[in-house]
């Protein structure tokens, strides 16, 4: 199967270089001519002048790979010619902007969810679901950066461009990976802040939610973490589940387990240890394929991606007005 690939940025080159056997990557497009020479020469792809010319070429599915303000429009011109798609997680700028897309020949649409896809969920997830008497009393997770020297002035400070920052950005991540474990999750309450970067997006998110069990999750996303960290944590009635790390810069990924006894007291512990390599983007585009194929259903598709991005516009809306002294709104009262 040929696949194309819109954006050959970093994002883009992971996605190039971890294809499922089976598939060529036949045809890249880059507005910067240069970047996508690199992957086309590393793959053997042909370099593509316009999205255009992409989109009346012989590939059957495309990953889109562009910065936020592409990748909704260039969805919609691949899934109108009847391409099946992958867009890169946020998949728009915004709820609406995603809202728009339009599939009408009923191809597939994967939006870039990886974290969906690291052994440490797959575990956690497993875990869970063989102990459905243990539900899930909190969820508390943490996901940072550092950023580096001119981030500020990067197309993700952008907001015409990227839509929002470092909530946006990372933020969509630890909702959708909460929201894979929770059912129906709102927003409560929410602190956007810009503390550090001279933009105008924030680069600090505060939010606590809750789903229709009562259950509750609380997040922080931060670009001033300064030292790379990743901490998503699952607490049930009689069990901590506590995902540590994804490999690279944000430490080694494994899954800590400490298990209530009925007398309390201290708990029982396991550690499971996962691989340094990141399968994850191979393993996403292999979920891709095989929902082409019609192996297997999409994990993390077009309505993930609107859940996720209906939480990013609900908490950017109420700490908005908890900032202005304006009351919550309407809808926050039922």
């Amino acid at each position: 199967m040929n696949w194309g690939l819109v954006g050959c940025g970093v994002i883009g080159e992971r996605r190039a270089l971890n294809l499922p056997e089976g598939v060529r990557l036949s045809h890249v497009f880059d507005p910067a001519t240069d970047r996508a020479e690199k992957i086309a020469n590393q793959v053997g792809a042909k370099v593509c002048a316009s999205l255009d010319e992409l989109v009346k070429s012989s590939v059957e599915a495309v990953v889109i790979a562009g910065v936020n303000s592409s990748l909704t429009p260039s969805a919609q011109a691949l899934l109108s010619s009847g391409r099946h798609v992958l867009i890169e997680k946020p998949a728009a700028r915004n709820y609406a902007e995603l809202s728009t897309l339009k599939n009408p020949q009923g191809k597939q649409i994967k939006i870039g969810f990886n974290h969906r896809f690291h052994p440490a969920y797959k575990a956690l997830r497993e875990r869970l679901k063989a102990r459905p008497e243990d539900p899930i009393m909190f969820i508390r997770a943490q996901y940072g950066n550092g950023a580096r020297l001119g981030f500020d002035k990067e197309w993700r400070s952008n907001p015409v461009i990227s839509g929002g920052g470092e909530l946006l950005d990372q933020g969509v991540h630890v909702l959708d990976l909460a929201s894979g474990l929770m059912n129906d999750l709102k927003v409560k309450t929410s602190f956007v802040k810009t503390h550090f970067w001279k933009m105008p997006v924030d680069d600090n998110a505060w939010a606590i939610l809750e789903d229709k069990n009562g259950s509750t999750c609380s997040i922080h996303v931060s670009s001033t973490e300064w030292k790379n960290e990743f901490r998503f944590e699952v607490y049930t009635r009689f069990t901590k589940y506590q995902w540590l790390g994804l490999g690279r810069s944000y430490g080694p990924e494994k899954l800590l387990i400490y298990k209530m006894k009925p007398e309390m007291g201290p708990p029982d512990f396991e550690e499971i240890n996962f691989p340094p390599e990141d399968l994850s983007w191979k393993l996403e585009n292999q979920n891709f394929m095989d929902a082409i194929l019609g192996k297997s259903k999409i994990d993390g598709g077009f309505e993930d991606g609107l859940k996720s991005l209906s939480l990013v516009q609900d908490i950017y809306e109420i700490s908005s007005r908890l900032q202005e002294g304006r009351p919550h709104p309407e809808w926050m009262k039922s």
